[in-house]
């Protein structure tokens, strides 16, 4: 067995979160989510960084840095995203001590994922790979968009 079909294996072994973003399903692999909270108040702004950077929060001991996934991905933002921003939650991600949290519109569900296909097409078509493939849940007829959790991770 190749490694590449090891690894989707491996992956496809743990739970995937189901979050909305901007009315487009993703998934995440729930293998380094830590938790999953409500957007914080207080944010503390970080200067020179990247847009995607909101900023940094301060959850149960550590410093997370917080990444816009919208402004990551690029997609539009307007008027009507603002007012829906005190409804945003947060996925913390842990990796060797390394922490990011993503900012999200809604967290959906946990899922075991039933068709998972990783491709260099969606990853050249998705802006810098953060998205590198397409799956389906159990639960869920619709197409969800893998997001490369440990790319995003590293870019924090």
């Amino acid at each position: 067995m190749s490694y590449e079909v090891e690894q989707i294996i491996e992956e496809i072994e743990f739970p995937w979160l189901i979050f909305k973003l901007k009315g487009s399903l993703y998934t995440i692999n729930s293998k380094i989510i830590t938790s999953i909270v409500m957007k914080p108040d207080e944010i503390t702004y970080v200067p020179g960084v990247q847009t995607y950077m909101k900023g940094l929060i301060h959850l149960r001991g550590n410093v997370v840095p917080l990444i816009d996934l919208k402004m990551l991905f690029e997609l539009d933002t307007n008027e009507e995203d603002d007012l829906k921003s005190d409804k945003e939650m947060v996925i913390i991600l842990e990796k060797d001590n390394s922490f990011a949290g993503l900012v999200v519109d809604e967290v959906l569900s946990v899922e075991d994922i039933t068709e998972f296909e990783e491709t260099e097409e969606i990853k050249k078509i998705c802006r810098d790979g953060f998205v590198k493939g397409v799956a389906k849940g159990d639960k869920n007829e619709d197409v969800l968009l893998i997001v490369d959790e440990e790319k995003i991770i590293n870019a924090a």
